[in-house]
């Protein structure tokens, strides 16, 4: 296996130890709490508009609206599931049916972040660790619409593991069958329109709560 396959999958597997993790961190209530979340925004959101769209709208250029179709179905398929969840939170098998669906969801999120990790890092080192680092962030502090699910959806072991697994799943297929350069455009566009969702939803504080300052270090950190 080459070094840019060592790294994905290492990242990969740095990501899969951080989500199956996620459910137990304990974030400090109160403002030490807001300034991490605004910190994690400022990256996250510095990410998806300085990286994601830009790389979305250059594979635009030759792949035309294709990419945009899959931005927008990144985005509606995780706002449906989690509206899913909400509107049938007390009928107990509705709920446990949405449950597969949510986690064949995710499953298939983070095997597309391991299959579009290995091309990142064929061209660049850097590139890979910036695209899963928002990502990690976001697994880590659990702070996606669906993360905040979990706590009434306890996701079983089992469950857990599969979605850890996902992503070095996905780099071990794109070492057997090298994914094509668009589909490689299609996928990030599709995990640009996950990612659109939960950093602007769940990462940015509403109304009176956040830390500006810690919004903007996050940002220049980026």
């Amino acid at each position: 296996m080459s070094q840019p396959y060592l790294l994905a999958f290492g990242l990969s597997v740095l990501l899969a130890i951080i989500h199956f993790a996620g459910e137990g961190l304990k974030i400090p209530k109160g403002a030490q709490q807001y300034r991490i979340v605004s910190f994690a925004a400022g990256i996250s959101i510095g990410y998806l508009f300085l990286n994601l769209l830009p790389h979305t709208y250059e594979a635009a250029q030759r792949l035309e609206k294709q990419v945009f179709y899959a931005l927008l179905l990144g985005f509606i398929i995780v706002h449906l599931t989690e509206k899913f969840f909400y509107q049938h939170a007390e009928d107990e098998d509705l709920r446990k049916k949405l449950k597969i669906v949510h986690v064949t969801t995710f499953f298939v999120y983070y095997f597309l972040v391991g299959c579009v990790l290995v091309e990142l890092a064929h061209e660049k080192t850097v590139e890979a660790i910036l695209f899963v680092f928002p990502i990690a962030l976001h697994s880590g502090l659990s702070a996606s619409s669906l993360s905040n699910i979990h706590g009434e959806f306890k996701h079983k072991l089992p469950e857990k593991i599969l979605l850890s697994l996902a992503g070095p799943l996905g780099v071990l297929l794109a070492f057997v069958v090298p994914v094509p350069s668009y589909m490689h455009n299609v996928f990030i566009s599709g995990i640009a329109g996950v990612l659109l969702y939960v950093f602007v939803k769940e990462f940015l504080p509403e109304r009176t709560k956040g830390q500006p300052l810690f919004f903007i270090i996050g940002l220049i950190a980026y």
